[in-house]
């Protein structure tokens, strides 16, 4: 077997240039962007999962009288079945006669059994019987007091009316839409000034 000496190491100048260039390309699109990044939701990994299903529906009850009707798409149960991650959410909130008075819509959510409350994310909306509609990045319908909150941005809007904020807490028909801060606001009146 016959030694070779080794041969000194070769700078590869075509490598380092393709790296520098993919990460010139990368800076340059990212330059201009307005968007801001927002921290992602804790991560929960479906296969952990104790439970997984598929058109889930349930009732919310305070003292025997449903307080809201809860869908999901998917619904992944944990921390022994008493929260529950829900993709493709749909809430029916009820009076405390059990008429309907609003549907809420997200794209994601985490149903509290203990607490009795469910928070939708991503896309949130409510819109009430009448018409009136809010939406916001999250929101938190509470069963026991019967409310919707969110200490984000959200946008309020009913005919002739547009309301927005910071935080918010309401009925869930949005009769009653109170501003925690930031509110900004705006009336449209109708054909010939003030209406009656």
């Amino acid at each position: 077997m016959t030694h070779r000496p080794a041969l000194p190491a070769r700078p590869r100048p075509a490598r380092a240039g393709v790296a520098l260039l993919l990460a010139a390309a990368v800076a340059a699109a990212c330059k201009d962007q307005k968007t801001p990044t927002l921290p992602g939701p804790t991560a929960t990994i479906p296969d952990s999962a104790e439970q997984v299903m598929y058109g889930m529906r349930t009732y919310l009850l305070t003292n025997g009288v449903t307080r809201a009707e809860l869908f999901a798409d998917t619904a992944y149960t944990y921390d022994a079945t008493n929260r529950v991650e829900l993709r493709g959410v749909t809430l029916h909130a009820f009076t405390a006669t059990g008429d309907s008075n609003a549907v809420m819509t997200g794209r994601t959510g985490t149903y509290d059994v203990r607490q009795g409350r469910v928070e939708g994310r991503g896309d949130v909306k409510v819109v009430s019987k009448d018409g009136r509609q809010l939406t916001s990045p999250r929101l938190v319908f509470d069963r026991v007091v019967n409310q919707i909150s969110s200490d984000t941005v959200f946008e309020f809007t009913q005919p002739g009316r547009k309301l927005s904020g910071v935080g918010f807490r309401s009925d869930p028909g949005l009769k009653n839409v109170q501003v925690l801060s930031n509110a900004r606001g705006a009336t449209t009146l109708g054909k010939g000034g003030a209406r009656k």
